[in-house]
């Protein structure tokens, strides 16, 4: 007989619990039993999408009273006496768990944040993002750059949000970029799906698409899959960019700040850039872009006009 109804919600918030210690270990355990009865992976992600049935959940504390159990292993009465806690406390200490998490990287950083199932989010330098839900799977990029490596089989139905933009992936590894109000993503594997609500553009492998917010019509373009990402992997490969665009990369990667003259800004470059020889030599930039590079206090100057 298949149970449903308030037991199903109770295993499905236990397993939500245990899936969410930065700990957990069991994932086989949870896979078998997210495919032992379909309404066993509907109750799970429809806890996981809604906090307001998670937070009445543990009101009731018909999910704690189910991992006390007898039978139950002594990680889950750990978590079960916290969460009792907190039932009784009311929502004042349960919200902060609730609400989004914040990473910051500065200039010349990079950070890899792990989801589950092997998922990532590797964070450029200059990064911003918020990580939501209690399966975090809601991203929200303030600014800068993150690779989005999607390998598990819970991998659907991640959403990044980018000024107004939102991202919802197919299985998929992509980059994002927010500069001011402009979002640029590209798709390296898989396929992703751009405003779902609305235009519903689906970009697939090789694709990318700039936006700025508030425009009403999306135009993805073709480019080179090996430069998606790229910096992950200690390079920058460019075809037919604005020089603005490369300056804007080298900026974020390398932690160094350098400045290009207003008139340079729409000059394209095609080519590789080694972060590294950058960082050690900024002057070795100028002959691969065939502009002057000179230092200016703790800036460097890149274009016509710049002084010692």
């Amino acid at each position: 007989m298949t149970r449903t109804g308030e037991p199903k919600i109770e295993e499905a918030l236990t397993w939500l619990i245990r899936t969410n210690d930065p700990e957990f270990q069991d994932w086989e355990a949870f896979t078998d039993w997210l495919e032992r009865d379909p309404t066993n992976a509907d109750a799970y992600h429809r806890l996981a999408g809604r906090e307001t049935d998670l937070l009445a959940q543990l009101e009731k504390g018909g999910a704690v009273r189910a991992a006390l159990r007898p039978s139950s292993v002594p990680r889950r009465l750990a978590i079960a006496a916290s969460l009792a806690v907190l039932a009784a406390a009311g929502t004042t200490i349960l919200v902060p768990r609730l609400t989004p998490q914040s990473y910051v990287t500065a200039p010349g950083e990079q950070r890899t944040i792990t989801l589950a199932e092997g998922d990532q989010l590797v964070m450029n330098g200059g990064t911003r993002l918020e990580v939501a839900g209690f399966d975090r799977r809601t991203v929200r990029l303030a600014e800068g750059e993150i690779l989005v490596r999607l390998q598990g089989p819970a991998n659907q139905g991640l959403k990044v949000t980018s000024g107004d933009l939102l991202l919802t992936d197919i299985g998929t590894v992509f980059d994002v970029v927010r500069i001011g109000t402009l979002t640029s993503v590209a798709v390296s594997e898989g396929a992703i799906v751009a405003d779902p609500s609305g235009a519903r553009l689906v970009l697939r492998k090789g694709d990318r698409l700039d936006a700025r917010d508030g425009d009403r019509i999306l135009r993805p373009m073709r480019v080179d899959e090996a430069s998606i990402g790229a910096w992950t992997g200690g390079q920058l490969v460019y075809r037919s960019e604005p020089v603005g665009r490369v300056i804007g990369d080298l900026r974020r990667t390398t932690g160094i700040d350098f400045t290009l003259q207003d008139d340079m800004g729409p000059r394209q470059f095609t080519g590789t850039l080694a972060i590294a020889e950058i960082r050690n030599d900024p002057q070795a930039l100028g002959p691969l872009l065939g502009l002057d590079v000179k230092r200016a206090g703790d800036r460097w100057m890149i274009g016509g006009g710049a002084t010692n």
